[in-house]
């Protein structure tokens, strides 16, 4: 996501965010004293030495986590509630990872040795809600984990959690959603929103970035990732079965801007209690960059080109087999075009994966995932090699209702499919604390 700050109140001259304020109706006291914040979606600036030493510890979760996501209400979470129905009550959730990491590989910017890496996240996020059906949603929050494709030049490395804030708390999320009726609710998303945010990634699981996959590739479909972070969007129930979900996202200080926008639709289709399946369309402008592909899937004619269209659509399912046993999976096709270039040179990238997830494995809590794909990759090129593979085995162990440990290895094969290059292989000890 675009670089976004608690200085967000210096720039309410903006179009976008004026409309989101007069929207919300409120500007968060925690705006005052702003403080700067790593991007999650844009280039890093973290030296590719990072891991030779440690790093100084510290439905949605990501710009779009926690959509499968629910956090039981125990005593240790905090709730404001001021009087009876129909008031505004805000409720207080926090969360810490620490994550543990040991890479192997070979790097193409240096040959000193790897070492063990130590980060964490901290996130808090206030949650207020003025009609009991709505929600306005604020996170606060800290990143300090090594950013790996940065150290391995490449985003296949890239993990679910990374980024460098040096200790600095910033704002991450600011969206509003409400009902209208009972079938159709609508998203108004000022930072850090997503696709994912208003259409389910269908990656139930392995899709949050605390308690699901290790890697970015794992979450969901990269297609989810496209375009800016603010916008627009709405979902409606026809029945019981089928859902659609469109909007528009946009660059949040610049909303309707050409550096980066896509408009998308979803159509979710529940033929059984067991089966959901979604086929995603999504228009946009330079935003091919998911941060999961190669660097030729993210940008397929060479830094020439400054307007970049595509057309994209994706497919998705999930299907309980059992209580215990959920198979989830994607692909997604793009058709990228220069419409700046002479001739108005075109690109066809591919992405698939299938996921296992096994609750109750050894422990009745515990869940097993399993992620086998190949990440974003342009086709029909004649010096394009074997694409990479993407696997990825991890163990959910989950101590109580507040700490989970998670246990995990990823192997990235033939990265940037360039044969001179080893397998990348990324073990990662991941704790995380609720609240």
């Amino acid at each position: 996501m675009p670089n976004q700050t608690l200085r967000f109140c210096g720039h309410l001259s903006s179009f976008w965010v004026g409309i989101a304020i007069g929207v919300l109706g409120i500007i968060p006291r925690a705006l005052a004293n702003p403080t700067p914040q790593s991007s999650g979606n844009t280039e890093s600036n973290t030296d590719p030495q990072a891991l030779q030493a440690p790093i100084n510890p510290v439905w949605q979760l990501e710009a779009s986590d926690a959509s499968t996501l629910v956090f039981p209400k125990t005593s240790t979470m905090a709730e404001i509630e001021v009087s009876s129905d129909g008031v505004p009550r805000t409720e207080l959730r926090g969360e810490a990872v620490f994550s543990l990491i040991q890479t192997a590989g070979h790097r193409p910017n240096s040959g000193d040795p790897l070492r063990p890496s130590f980060g964490n996240r901290i996130r808090l996020n206030f949650e207020t809600r003025f009609s009991g059906e709505d929600r306005l949603r604020l996170r606060l929050q800290t990143t300090n984990v090594a950013e790996l494709d940065d150290v391995f030049d490449t985003d296949l490395a890239r993990l679910s959690i990374q980024g460098d804030d040096q200790n600095r708390v910033s704002l991450s999320r600011l969206d509003y959603q409400f009902p209208i009726g009972d079938d159709t609710n609508v998203f108004i998303q000022a930072i850090g929103g997503s696709i994912s945010d208003i259409a389910d990634p269908l990656n139930p699981r392995l899709s949050s970035s605390s308690r699901g996959a290790i890697s970015r590739f794992g979450q969901r479909n990269p297609l989810y990732r496209q375009g800016g972070n603010a916008g627009v969007g709405l979902a409606h129930d026809f029945n019981e079965q089928i859902n659609l979900s469109l909007g528009y996202l946009g660059d949040d200080l610049d909303l309707f801007s050409d550096e980066e926008s896509i408009a998308f639709a979803q159509l979710t289709f529940d033929p059984t209690d067991s089966i959901r399946l979604g086929l995603l369309y999504t228009y946009g402008l330079n935003g091919l960059d998911s941060g999961t592909g190669s660097h030729l899937a993210n940008d397929p004619f060479a830094d020439q080109s400054k307007a970049i269209a595509a057309h994209s659509v994706g497919l998705q399912g999930t299907a309980d087999i059992t209580e215990q046993l959920t198979l989830s999976g994607w692909a997604g096709y793009t058709r990228a075009t220069a419409t700046d270039l002479p001739s108005h040179p075109q690109a066809d990238i591919l992405n698939w994966a299938f996921t296992i997830g096994y609750s109750g494995l050894f422990r009745d809590d515990d869940l097993g995932g399993l992620v086998i794909g190949r990440p974003p990759h342009v086709l029909s090129r004649s010096h394009q090699t074997s694409p990479p593979w993407h696997i990825e085995v991890l163990y959910q162990i989950r101590m109580n209702d507040h700490i989970t440990i998670t246990p995990g290895i990823v192997v990235i094969t033939n990265p940037e499919a360039d044969l001179n290059r080893s397998t990348i292989v990324v073990g990662t000890l991941r704790t995380l604390f609720r609240f």
